[in-house]
């Protein structure tokens, strides 16, 4: 069975889901889930383009993911947030 979903726990940020699922128009999107102090759980997605290539090409991003990339992915849009 191949995973679709990776949860991480970090000292940092605290719970980090990270998601391999197809978007609203069916493209391959690897999503990140986080719930920051103070807010309810926030999401930014990742899309790719929906052709084999595209759905490999995200498999291989999903299957890359690490506590340190997803902090990483994370800290980046806590920063863009401003929190």
């Amino acid at each position: 069975m191949q995973k679709f979903a990776k949860l991480f726990e970090t000292q940092e940020h605290g719970q980090i889901l990270v998601k391999l699922d197809s978007g609203d128009d069916g493209a391959p999107e690897l999503r990140y889930y986080f719930a920051p102090e103070g807010l309810g759980v926030c999401s930014m997605a990742i899309n790719g383009k929906d052709t084999d290539k595209g759905w490999s090409a995200m498999a291989q991003v999903f299957d890359e993911q690490t506590s340190e990339t997803a902090s990483e992915v994370v800290a980046d849009l806590k920063r863009q947030m401003g929190i």
